[in-house]
């Protein structure tokens, strides 16, 4: 596409038009960090109007990935374990998700949602060693980095499928810009920033592909989208690429060392099984 055509497809994200409003709940999230009273209970009343999102974040508060020793049975509890924070963007990632994620194929979903949360769990992960900014912003933040690929799909249906395929170690982002004027990094923090998402996750999603060192949640979500698709985690085999990058990396506490530390417990845990199971 011509410049013109980017800026088109621009607007038409922004005004939302080919792809879905903003769903309900997710808009009566975002009221609520402009709400004075804001307080648990509004929070929980919003959720549990959703029986499908309450399932998902039950499944979630659950899992080994948040630690918890006893059972969450409801979301008042899951706010009091896991955080009013927590649990709020949490809720915002899962129903973004779900709510862009109905324009594609289930196969296809599946494979863009494994993704996802992979990197959702990897960025957490060195979001909190590091003491690199909020783990829970990271792991939405990851969760939402590849939400533009939807919106591409659902604006060029098949064209998009058939040019960059499913391979996350290729250079998608790439390959959209040359064929279509824009990357789905871009895209995504269009429809987020649409959405009124915080400014931080945006921000994150739109620079997961810069090449440029960035500090905090921005860099290591750059760092652990490209990470994990040049490691085998059941192996903890890494490409030449992997290697290379972490040759460069060293400097803001990424090491091989720390890197092959992450994969042992994303392979070892039960985090990723749990996290995959949230797309049922």
């Amino acid at each position: 596409m011509d410049e013109q055509a980017v800026r088109q497809l621009r607007a038409e994200v922004i005004a939302r038009k080919n792809v879905p409003t903003i769903p309900i709940v997710v808009a009566r999230i975002l009221q609520l960090l402009d709400d004075e009273q804001t307080n648990g209970k509004k929070l929980v009343d919003v959720i549990e109007h959703d029986q499908a999102l309450t399932g998902k974040l039950l499944r979630l508060a659950n899992s080994a990935f948040f630690g918890q020793s006893r059972s969450v049975a409801t979301i008042p509890r899951a706010v009091v374990l896991l955080g009013f924070s927590t649990v709020r963007l949490l809720a915002l990632g899962v129903k973004v998700w779900d709510s862009l994620g109905s324009g594609v194929t289930r196969e296809r979903a599946h494979d863009l949602w494994t993704h996802a949360v992979t990197v959702a769990a990897t960025v957490k992960l060195l979001v909190a060693r590091l003491r690199a900014g909020d783990p829970d912003e990271a792991f939405t933040s990851g969760l939402l980095h590849d939400i533009g690929r939807l919106v591409l799909a659902m604006r060029f249906k098949q064209d998009y499928w058939r040019l960059v395929g499913l391979d996350e170690a290729e250079e998608v982002h790439a390959i959209e810009s040359a064929n279509f004027g824009v990357d789905h990094a871009e895209v995504g923090a269009w429809i987020l920033e649409a959405w009124s998402l915080p400014p931080a996750i945006v921000e994150a999603v739109r620079q997961h592909h810069d090449m440029t060192p960035r500090a905090g949640v921005p860099g290591l979500l750059a760092v652990a989208d490209r990470l994990v698709a040049w490691t085998d985690l059941a192996t903890g085999t890494m490409r030449p690429e992997a290697q290379l990058l972490l040759q460069t990396t060293g400097d803001r506490g990424i090491t091989p060392e720390l890197w092959l530390s992450v994969v042992e417990h994303l392979r070892n845990g039960e985090e990723l099984a749990a996290l995959g199971r949230l797309e049922a």
